[in-house]
């Protein structure tokens, strides 16, 4: 009986959770899931093409810096820094990558 009660009181906190989560806005689990049902190599290829476009917006710029169209040299060093960092991103996340892979490679069975 009282693991009854204990699970009773375990589905009524659950509710409270859940109307909380929507009174306040936070997305549920079942939100979650349905936004995040694309593979890992459909994420990896938004990344790239983010990472792409990153470049080709500082290589744009810095061709408008270079023939003088460009004046706001704040701007320029900022989409600069953007595009370093995700260049940085993406070569730590391959790093993992290839340091998960050879994990796996080496374990025995």
């Amino acid at each position: 009986m009282n693991t009854i009660s204990n699970i009773q009181g375990l589905m009524d906190y659950q509710n409270q959770l859940r109307e909380l989560q929507s009174s306040v806005g936070v997305p549920t689990l079942s939100e979650n899931n349905t936004t995040s049902n694309k593979s890992f190599g459909a994420h990896l290829g938004e990344a790239i093409a983010g990472l792409n476009q990153n470049m080709n917006v500082i290589d744009s710029d810095t061709t408008r810096v270079i023939s003088g169209d460009e004046n706001d040299l704040a701007k320029v060093m900022i989409n600069m820094t953007e595009a370093q960092l995700s260049l940085q991103t993406a070569v730590q996340v391959r790093n993992k990558c290839l340091e998960a892979y050879n994990d796996i490679k080496n374990m025995q069975f």
